[in-house]
């Protein structure tokens, strides 16, 4: 059974940290290296904690025999040698889980970090969401602290989680203890379940196609079966009796892979849709009429409120924003752009202007620059072009000073490539 978790945990480890591998590189690749965000940092830092987490549990059964100072009774602590092997393996297995449960605390509310990081970048420009990623902020650190400080000094001094005899009570208990299990549960669960209200009701009230609304729930409501595992670590831990200190080890590893895959699915999910297509050499409908599906729940402009204003749901993507700008999630299906001399777009999203140079507003930075040529889309280095994915787009007001389209306005979209 030990010869199997270890071959597990590792061959886990294994898989997660080349899955972050591909996130850093997709990164790369759909948008340079210095495009990199401090998510991306935090996710390298996660990697660090999870081998870290895996070697701690890997310790406890190897080395400590999956011994610690819980499922004695008061006789057995009694009548135990201070200076006795078992003593020694108890101590130091205690040491480990205490150890073991502040990486996991650190390592999961890490990837939640990236999440809200991730999100900030998603949704930015977007009516209500700045306030809900800054209470994102302020919930992910008061329920880190908290969760912290309660498994650090549920038990006070904390040299009582590791004591012997006489018995420290259940909250000294690192293996199984009540207060750890339930603290960490409870908040986790809270946490994921914020996280996961940012983007679910956009995807479920946008106007996308079933299948693609599909995946993108799929995608983005991953944490649930974070949730599970959860549940499962701390109900597996309670029934577990004396094997409580091996078993938390495992199911934390496995809990912690779980996160590991589903907070990097966004960035990754792309790369394996470019790799795919690259094969097969296939391209959807979209591609050759290069639409960028929305996730937008509002109704047309044309439908006024009755402030005059037009309507659009409280959580659509995209909505109109104090600079101009729009951002929304988008589903890009497109082939490599091509951008010719004469300003003319072919097998590329945006629009067409064949006549005289376009000036461009880019109000959400406000900062303008010309076109030249009138090409209103940028081409995009070799290996950067935009694949299928999840996107971001800015849409921004094109005033064309050609004389035959004077005083027109027309909108395009212009996508990074890859995800945010």
């Amino acid at each position: 059974m030990a010869e199997n978790f270890v071959a597990e945990a590792w061959s886990l480890l294994a898989i997660a940290l080349v899955w972050i591998g591909l996130r850093i590189y997709a990164r790369c690749l759909f948008l340079g290296f210095r495009k990199l965000a401090i998510d991306d940092a935090l996710m390298v830092f996660a990697g660090i904690l999870y081998t870290a987490e895996t070697v701690l549990a890997y310790i406890v059964g190897a080395y400590w025999k999956g011994l610690a100072n819980n499922s004695m009774t008061d006789e057995e602590r009694a009548a135990l040698d201070p200076n006795s092997e078992e003593w020694r393996l108890r101590v130091g297995g205690s040491k480990t889980q205490l150890s073991g449960w502040l990486d996991y605390t650190v390592l999961l509310w890490t990837l939640k970090f990236c999440w809200i990081f991730y999100y900030s970048r998603l949704t930015e420009g977007v009516d209500n969401m700045p306030l809900r990623i800054r209470i994102g902020y302020a919930i992910l650190t008061v329920t880190f602290f908290a969760t912290f400080f309660a498994i650090l000094f549920g038990c006070y001094p904390v040299e009582k989680h590791w004591q012997i005899n006489p018995a420290p009570g259940n909250r000294c208990q690192p293996a199984n203890s009540n207060l750890q299990l339930g603290t960490l549960l409870s908040l986790n669960i809270t946490t994921d379940l914020y996280l996961m209200s940012i983007p679910l009701p956009m995807i479920w009230k946008s106007r996308l196609s079933p299948r693609k609304k599909v995946i993108l729930l799929c995608m983005f409501g991953g944490g649930f079966v974070v949730m599970v595992f959860g549940i499962l670590r701390c109900t597996t831990i309670l029934t577990s009796g004396a094997e409580g200190p091996e078993q938390a080890g495992r199911w934390s590893c496995r809990e912690s892979f779980a996160a590991v895959i589903v907070g990097n699915m966004p960035m990754v999910y792309p790369l394996f849709q470019r790799w795919y297509h690259g094969i097969t050499g296939t391209y959807s409908k979209a591609s050759t009429s290069g639409s960028n599906i929305k996730l937008s729940s509002g109704v047309s402009s044309s439908k006024k409120s009755k402030r005059g204003k037009p309507f659009q749901h409280p959580l659509s993507i995209p909505n109109d924003t104090a600079w101009g700008s729009d951002e929304a999630i988008v589903t890009v299906d497109c082939r490599p752009p091509v951008v010719t001399d004469e300003g003319t777009v072919n097998q590329k999203r945006g629009v067409d202007f064949a006549a005289g140079p376009a000036k461009v507003v880019d109000r959400s930075n406000s900062k303008e620059r010309r076109v030249s040529s009138g090409a209103i889309v940028e081409a995009q280095p070799p290996g950067k072009e935009a694949e299928y994915g999840i996107h971001v787009v800015t849409e921004y007001s094109v005033d064309v000073e050609a004389s035959q389209r004077k005083g027109q306005k027309e909108k395009f979209s212009r996508a990074t490539s890859g995800p945010q």
